[in-house]
């Protein structure tokens, strides 16, 4: 690692805890985002940080999600089915009208505005993008890769002015460390190393993620053992995380013209508008929860705001792991094949 990635490293902490003094929300989050921004901005030196570094942030996270699912959460989600559907279908429906005014905005083509406007697929729309001769490959990366960022910048203030929010929420069960034996935890990790890279060569979004969520979710019902992920390794997670958003944010700095970021503003801030009026009619849970169970977005962006504010992780996971399921197995097979149609009528 070069030495300006340690110092970035060193002063994220600093800012964090700095942070959490004077008690900001997600300071292990927002502490190495704006460390970043501003030793790239200050030192105008290219810097890149290793995609192992980040990968290993939403191993963490991902195994954090997966020591809450139980049989009891999982009977309570299961009767939650309809609800999951229903609300995905219409958010997805939402995005895809919100396209339209992104489209008068930013004077894109159909194909550019609807590939942009699918939240929580961003890796299959942009294949999707790379694919279709008459879609904006760049417009259509810098608008997903843009929602992830302002879902970050805007979801978690909004969420901790929840009465039901409790910022810094963690777990209350034993460390994994002191459940768990050495030998079992070697199995679960070899096994979650399997299954992701068996997601990876089948290029399932986020296999970082959804490995440990899926390894740990099965090893907890079937033993019954209950223990959670240290705080201090969540906390290395979101800054593992966070410098990866904010390098991420300085490179679309560079690239977003005055037409295309007024797009995105407008479209997000609609499509957040439209979740948080959802969010109030779902009267049978807690509104942080449902909030963030609709929020357009990331899954590791939103499972980081959950765990920080005590949201029910494996609700608000639940319904983000099942939207990726429908954009891969319904949403994006449909747009395919509507989207070639539309090219050959045109």
């Amino acid at each position: 690692m070069s030495e300006l990635l340690i110092v970035t490293v060193f002063l994220s902490v600093i800012v964090s805890l700095l942070l959490m003094i004077i008690h900001m929300i997600l300071p292990w989050l927002f502490g190495p985002i704006i460390t970043a921004v501003t030793i790239t901005k200050l030192t105008r030196r290219e810097m890149r940080w290793p995609k192992p570094l980040a990968d290993a942030g939403l191993f963490i996270l991902g195994a954090q999600i997966g020591t809450t699912f139980t049989l009891q959460v999982l009977a309570d989600i299961r009767n939650d089915f309809f609800h999951i559907i229903l609300w995905n279908i219409m958010i997805i429906g939402a995005a895809l009208l919100l396209s339209l005014i992104y489209r008068q905005i930013t004077h894109c083509s159909y194909e550019t505005a609807f590939l942009s406007a699918v939240p929580g697929a961003l890796s299959q729309m942009i294949v999707m993008a790379e694919e279709n001769k008459r879609a904006d490959f760049l417009a259509v990366t810098l608008s997903q890769t843009s929602r992830l960022l302002f879902v970050v910048m805007m979801v978690p203030f909004i969420a901790s002015f929840s009465k039901d929010a409790v910022t810094g929420n963690m777990m209350d069960s034993e460390s994994i460390f002191l459940v768990l034996s050495f030998d079992q935890l070697l199995f679960i990790i070899s096994l979650t190393g399997l299954l992701f890279i068996f997601l990876r060569r089948i290029h399932f979004p986020v296999p970082q993620l959804l490995a440990p969520i899926i390894i740990i979710a099965g090893w907890n019902i079937a033993t019954g053992n209950s223990f959670s992920i240290p705080i201090y390794l969540i906390a290395a997670a979101q800054l593992l995380f966070g410098v990866r958003i904010g390098l991420q944010l300085v490179d679309l700095s560079s690239s977003l013209t005055f037409r295309l970021s007024l797009g995105i503003a407008v479209q997000n801030t609609l499509l957040i508008l439209v979740t948080f009026v959802a969010a109030l009619f779902m009267t049978d849970h807690p509104f942080n929860d449902t909030f963030l169970s609709l929020a357009p977005g990331g899954m590791a962006q939103i499972a980081i705001v959950a765990l920080e504010t005590g949201g029910n992780i494996a609700m608000i996971s639940s319904y983000h792991i099942f939207r990726i399921f429908l954009i891969l197995l319904v949403v994006a097979p449909l747009m395919q094949v509507v989207l070639k149609r539309f090219d050959k009528i045109i």
